[in-house]
């Protein structure tokens, strides 16, 4: 059943219920972090900055950090400094550190440059995929598509979905060498997106979801240039649609 009541039992929606589910459970789990207590900080903080706790321009204190964590602060400075690798922080001599706060300008040179590496996967997608993936993309978008956007939980829920959708859409276009560094980006468009959660109206949620079912049937149909074409103005109207641009 999806959260809004509605039963699904048939059985693409049910693989994409488990995706969903296991996106949400392992969005953490990058091999290419640190290890150890330096591992279990990122993945904290990440999870914080992504979830909306962590606000643009926040201070970030190494010794805090330390004491919650119950870590030296070794551990730490490697955590901020992978964090800073990623774009999530900065670290200024003297000062310390704190979350990035970009301007819009830099927020949309973000989301073209997003675009165009996730139109591509979706014209790969639509050459490379195979039927049943099909089956399940389109069952993702129809998970999206009913669940409500009235709480944190449900906004949360619907994030991951989202990120559910364009990963399974990464997994079709079998560009295996490219995706982990999308997967990266795609993160931190999440911290920059969920600062607009709470602007995304029933407008801008019901205009994303028939983009997505557009980019769905494009893909299935093998409309390579259509859903690449699709998926660069469903990505680049991201940060409009939540008005953090």
């Amino acid at each position: 059943m999806t959260l809004s009541g509605q039963p699904r039992n048939d059985e693409p929606s049910v693989h994409a219920r488990q995706r969903i589910a296991q996106y949400l459970a392992g969005r953490n789990a990058d091999d290419g972090r640190p290890g150890g207590k330096a591992g279990e900080i990122i993945a904290t903080l990440i999870e914080r900055l992504t979830g909306g706790a962590l606000d643009f321009g926040a201070t970030l204190s190494i010794n805090s950090l330390a004491e919650e964590f119950n870590a030296s602060r070794q551990p730490v400075s490697v955590a901020i400094n992978h964090l800073r690798s990623l774009g999530y922080v900065v670290v200024v001599p003297q000062v310390g550190c704190r979350v990035i706060s970009p301007s819009p300008a830099e927020i949309a040179d973000f989301f073209y440059v997003l675009a165009h590496m996730e139109s591509a996967l979706a014209s790969l997608a639509a050459k490379r995929h195979d039927a049943r993936e099909g089956e399940i993309l389109r069952a993702i978008a129809a998970e999206i598509a009913a669940a409500p956007f009235d709480s944190p939980e449900h906004r949360r829920y619907y994030a991951s979905a989202v990120d559910t959708f364009h990963a399974a859409i990464w997994d079709m276009s079998r560009a295996t060498a490219v995706i982990a560094r999308v997967r990266d980006l795609w993160q931190l468009a999440d911290f920059y997106l969920w600062h607009g959660a709470g602007n995304f109206d029933a407008g801008g949620v019901a205009t994303a979801n028939r983009e997505r079912e557009a980019i769905v049937r494009a893909i299935t149909r093998g409309d390579a240039a259509t859903a690449e074409s699709l998926m660069a103005q469903h990505v680049r109207g991201k940060p409009a649609r939540v008005g953090i641009i």
